[in-house]
Order: structure tokens, then C-alpha cells, then sequence
């Protein structure tokens, strides 16, 4: 009898340990789902956040003129100006600095800027007001070598080496003609395009007077021609009636 009641007793046990472990089940079961509803709202918050932040970002990249990332990130071209404003009709004076920011040196070409033939410096000005349709200046330049010139006299003229750490630079004037954009009151920004095909033959001065061993001559360089394309930084000019007081610089 005595072996009967223990058994019992253990049975009831185990019964009672059974129903608290189901108990407790149950009840952890609902602080689970509590604590679910509790915290959904924040993840569907952060969630939020995040797509807004990378439909912001893509938004920028599409707004924002971006430096371009690739190999060329060897030149860094820089554009300053003197002050704030301009007069409405006159020419914009511009700073360019072409900075070697790589490690080695490189040939760069000698002409920054042209209003009347191909240069490897370009200009944009937007996001200004509404403007009357402008007819655009147009000009042409004639530039060339005879067959008595030297690869060297052509190589100094058309090219120059920039060594790294260092710049080569010039002040440039946008002329209205070509940029009616400054006959129009207005705050305009000013951007521009840095390019090179990297190729010491292409340049029109070389043309038409052929050198036979030019390639030749081109292998036993120091150093290559950059090739790349990069973005400059930008600035905000305002165009005014009256008084000028310069160009505002950004970035």
C-alpha cells in the first residue's frame, strides 16, 4: 500500500508540473505576441527611414553633379570665381586650376579652354529662370603645323606635363555670345566637363604636317597623356542689373 500511495503521489506530481510547464507556454506565447505588436510599428518606422533616406540619395545623385569615379580620379579640376554677381551683358572671368592629385606624372593639353574650337574644358550654366530663346555666337579656329615642324616644337605647344601634388591653370572668359545666360537676370549655376581622349596624335595642331617616326618618338616619353573624363565642382553666379560684385563660390 505504501509503494501504491508514492506512486500516486509522484503521478500527481508530475501531472501538476505537466499543467504549470503548459501554463507557462501559453502565457510566454501571449508575451511574445505583445511584444510583436509592440515593436512592429518600430520596425515598419526604420523601414520607412531607410527608403526614404535611399530614394534621397538617389534623388541628390540626380540633382548634384557628381565627380566621376574611375580611373581618371588622377586630375581634380577646380573652378573659382572673383565675388558674387555680374552685370547683366558682361563676360564672366573663371579660374581653373587642373590638379595632378595621383601619384605620377602625366601630359596634359596646353589649352584649358576655347570658345572657337575643340578644348578639353566645356561649361555648363543652368537651373537659372526662364530665358528668351538666344542666338548662340559661333566661330571657327584654324590651327596646324607644316612638315619643317618638329615633333618637339609641336609636343610643347600642344601639351604640357603635370607633375603630381601640382597644378597648371589659367583665368577663362565666357563671353555672353556664347552664353546668353548672362544677358538674363537671374541666379544661374556654373559647372563644367573636363575630358581628354589621352591620345598625344589627336590634337588639331598636329595636323596636317605627318612626322613619320611619331610613334616612334611618342614611346620614348617619361610619361602618357591623361585619359579621362571628370566633373568640376560648381558655383552660383548672379546675373544683375547694375552694379557687379563678382561670382559666389560653392563646393
Amino acid at each position: 500500500m505504501c509503494l501504491g500511495k508514492r506512486i500516486l503521489v509522484i503521478l500527481a506530481i508530475g501531472i501538476v508540473l505537466v499543467v504549470f510547464g503548459i501554463l507557462s507556454l501559453q502565457l510566454l506565447h501571449r508575451e511574445v505576441e505583445k511584444s510583436a505588436h509592440a515593436v512592429a510599428p518600430a520596425f515598419e518606422s526604420l523601414a520607412n527611414s531607410v527608403h526614404a533616406a535611399t530614394l534621397l540619395s538617389k534623388l541628390i545623385k540626380n540633382v548634384v553633379p557628381q565627380r566621376q569615379d574611375t580611373e581618371s580620379t588622377q586630375i581634380d579640376v577646380r573652378l573659382t570665381s572673383q565675388g558674387k554677381s555680374i552685370k547683366v551683358g558682361e563676360r564672366l572671368k573663371v579660374r581653373v586650376e587642373i590638379w595632378n592629385v595621383g601619384s605620377k606624372s602625366v601630359f596634359i593639353e596646353r589649352a584649358i579652354y576655347s570658345e572657337c574650337s575643340s578644348s578639353p574644358l566645356s561649361f555648363h550654366l543652368d537651373l537659372g529662370p526662364p530665358m528668351k530663346p538666344q542666338a548662340r555666337r559661333e566661330c571657327a579656329a584654324d590651327i596646324g603645323y607644316s612638315t619643317e615642324e618638329s615633333f618637339a616644337t609641336r609636343l610643347v605647344n600642344c601639351w604640357t606635363s603635370l607633375p603630381p601634388r601640382h597644378f597648371y591653370g589659367e583665368v577663362v572668359t565666357l563671353d555672353p555670345g556664347f552664353f546668353p545666360e548672362l544677358n538674363t537676370p537671374g541666379r544661374w549655376r556654373l559647372r563644367g566637363t573636363y575630358r581628354s581622349a589621352g591620345d598625344l596624335l589627336s590634337p588639331l595642331c598636329f595636323y596636317p604636317g605627318a612626322i613619320p617616326d611619331i610613334k616612334e618618338q611618342i614611346k620614348g616619353l617619361p610619361y602618357e597623356a591623361w585619359k579621362g573624363e571628370v566633373v568640376t565642382n560648381t558655383f552660383w553666379i548672379e546675373v544683375v542689373r547694375g552694379t557687379s560684385a563678382g561670382a559666389k563660390k560653392s563646393d
